[in-house]
């Protein structure tokens, strides 16, 4: 396996050897760990945290490098932030309920012990000491991803606060830890979250039979319609009962409930207070700092910028569904809701497009999606996929991967958790659980990264597979990406390793690869008529792909909304109070009215972990519809312009500045003329 190194006459890389070393069943015996086992493991992780940290305050001032200092402190604990990532998987989609409920348990008090380990006087000492001695003399020797992995720690360490008087320490430390509490407690709240509203037979017109035949029945004959997406997003495009439409709607704008109301709120004061305490306007400016972004006013002038380009026309897209609506039901006076812009959608793509979304399901069955996906992947990446059997997993439905070289050698491992469970993560992420990283410091051997792909596709029936969407497909292929961005790595450090990059740029590389399900040539790979295996009709493949724009000035509309609630959320010590803050920039934005007693931020996620930073999607979707022009221009399946995007994006994680990546891939500087004229603004 070919280690990259930008050390070596400013060339991105140069072949050494890796040696990564096979996983066995006996490695995975932590997929079905008891909520004993994770009880047990606490203090043992505590303890490996505390002995890495403890050996760098060992290390005399005069004496200090950057191998015992910086590098030492970056994978002090390596195996235990493996383990604690385990656990952290275990409580997003393990089966078992104690299972959960220990795991929660676990990170809350393992987070807590962190940072209190983390802020510790004597390593803020060892990092100026090391900053004034040492690092003067070995920093025109270092590799560039030893200075960046330098200045990062030394930031992260700057930004506690240890040049703060003891007092303001203590408090900015109590912080911290009420904070982790409060946001893991807002996770599970939505994951815990289980509503549904109940339809009969009459009430599901409009949604097709393989649909129908999936769904759970009460002892009265009548349907379970939950919040969970394979049932919410196919009833809100498809049911033509309204008021069902709007029930279930209504549903989901209680997800999370409001005692998440309440944590939101307390998580938005300990936000403002902490930022306030380091030295920061508010705590937008504190998280932007370690982002491309650098602060929020520059943010702000992007998101402004962008709604005035597409605001008018996404008010637009509304404005003519509105018009379809009052057709429809001959009813000129007919109001526009929120629960009415999927099913009016649908009925509009049909219309203009001659394309109804479950026409188009039939030829995407998961399995083909997930064999054409591998295709694609392994043509431009060069790699070859191979399903292992007899490895412990927590669900039988879960499946797992090894990632090889077209020799055979190991690369890395991945799992799939594709189908709606109890409990379960309700949305489509990728978790990496162990990652990529050197052994020790330039040594020879490589730690093989293993993530989880964690989606909710329909299950499949006893009469039918699990069929997808098209924009299920994209959802796959997107996920997917972020699987190969961790498991492609060959990054020296774990905190540089796979998508470890800054915030504002993680979902780039994913969002570049969900153009595949717009070009003909990766369609034809990823579909087959599930019963018939006929290719996607040439006539359906034009109307999917005239289709491309349908209400995308409104999606992206619908994206800023949220990226300027949750900044406005974070820019003010005292925010409005959150629910009618989202509501009434909805209605001036959009002008869509909402419930009024609608909590949507209650099951907002992303206010949880991306917190000031929803703006990334955004921002890094311009990075990559500009890195798709030389896909574009060279070829979809272009095997040199696949290992360039491997080489320069993928395999390199955080540990070069991720403008430079992207100059390197493309051989210019980025602009945002191609995201613009993707969504239709630039024309």
């Amino acid at each position: 396996m070919p280690k990259l190194c930008f050390g070596i006459s400013g060339a991105f890389g140069y072949n050494t050897p890796m040696k990564r070393t096979p996983y066995t069943p006996q490695d995975f015996a932590w997929a079905t760990w008891t909520a004993e086992d994770i009880t047990k493991l606490v203090p043992q992780i505590i303890a490996e945290k505390k002995a890495g940290i403890t050996a760098v305050k060992k290390i005399p001032d005069a004496e200090r490098s950057f191998e015992n200092t910086i590098a030492l402190l970056e994978s002090g604990g390596n195996t235990a932030t493996d383990t604690i990532l385990k656990i952290e998987l275990l409580k997003n989609v393990s089966p078992e309920k104690t299972v959960r409920d220990a795991a929660k348990k676990a990170i809350e008090v393992i987070e807590n012990k962190l940072i209190a380990l983390a802020r510790d006087p004597a390593i803020w000492h060892a990092l100026k000491s090391y900053e004034s001695g040492a690092w003067k003399k070995e920093q025109k020797t270092l590799d560039p991803e030893d200075k960046k992995l330098f200045h990062d720690i030394f930031l992260e360490y700057k930004r506690m606060g240890f040049d703060l008087p003891p007092a303001k320490q203590k408090r900015v430390k109590a912080l911290e830890q009420q904070l982790a509490k409060l946001e893991n407690n807002f996770r599970h709240n939505i994951n815990a979250y289980d509503d549904y509203i109940l339809v009969t037979d009459a009430e599901l017109a409009g949604l097709p039979a393989h649909y129908i035949q999936g769904l759970k029945r009460t002892k009265d004959g009548r349907a379970k319609i939950t919040l969970a997406y394979p049932d919410y997003i196919p009833f809100m495009e498809l049911a033509q009962s309204e008021p069902k439409r709007k029930e279930l709607s209504e549903k989901s704008l209680q997800k999370g409930g409001l005692k998440n109301m309440k944590v939101l709120t307390d998580m938005l004061k300990i936000r403002a207070e902490h930022a306030k305490l380091l030295g920061y306007k508010h705590h937008a400016d504190y998280k932007t700092e370690t982002r491309m972004t650098k602060n929020a006013a520059r943010v702000h002038t992007f998101l402004e910028g962008l709604l005035k380009k597409v605001s008018r026309a996404g008010k637009n897209d509304l404005t003519e569904l509105h018009a379809l609506k009052r057709e429809m039901t001959s009813n000129p006076k007919a109001t526009f809701h929120q629960h009415d812009i999927s099913y009016y959608g649908h009925e509009l793509q049909k219309r203009r497009f001659h394309l109804d979304s479950e026409e188009v399901r039939p030829y995407f069955p998961l399995e083909r999606v997930l064999s054409g996906t591998m295709s694609i992947y392994g043509t431009l990446f060069g790699v070859q996929f191979e399903k292992l059997e007899s490895f412990p997993l927590w669900h039988p439905d879960v499946t797992l991967y090894a990632v090889k070289t077209p020799k055979g050698e190991i690369l890395s491992y991945f799992a799939l958790d594709l189908h709606p469970r109890e409990e379960k993560y309700g949305h489509a992420c990728a978790m990496g659980t162990i990652a990529g990283r050197e052994t020790s410091y330039h040594g020879d051997t490589y730690t093989a990264p293993f993530a989880v792909m964690v989606a909710n596709f329909t299950k499949p029936s006893t009469t039918h597979p699990s069929l997808l969407s098209h924009g299920e497909v994209e959802t796959f292929l997107h996920e997917f990406g972020h699987i190969m961005h961790f498991t492609l790595t060959t990054a020296r450090y774990s905190a540089q390793s796979g998508y470890n990059t800054s915030w504002d740029f993680v979902e780039a590389p994913s969002q570049m690869l969900e153009h595949w399900a717009w070009e003909p040539k990766a369609l034809a790979l990823l579909s087959q008529h599930w019963q018939t295996g006929a290719p996607f009709p040439k006539d359906l493949l034009a109307n999917l792909l005239a289709s491309k724009r349908h209400l995308l000035r409104y999606t992206t509309l619908r994206q800023l909304i949220f990226a300027r609630f949750d900044l406005a959320l974070h820019t003010t010590s005292k925010p409005k109070e959150p629910a009618k803050l989202y509501r009434d920039m909805v209605k001036r934005d959009a002008g869509i009215t909402l419930p009024p007693k609608s909590i949507f931020p209650a099951g907002f996620g992303h206010l949880s972990g991306y917190d000031a930073g929803y703006y990334g999607y955004m921002w890094s979707n311009v990075y990559a519809a500009d890195m798709f022009t030389r896909f574009e221009t060279e070829g979809v399946l272009n095997k040199k312009t696949g290992a360039d995007y491997k080489r320069f994006i993928l395999e390199m994680g955080g540990s070069r500045d991720e403008l430079s990546l992207v100059k390197s891939f493309l051989g210019r500087t980025p602009s945002n003329k191609a995201f613009l004229k993707e969504i239709g603004a630039g024309e």
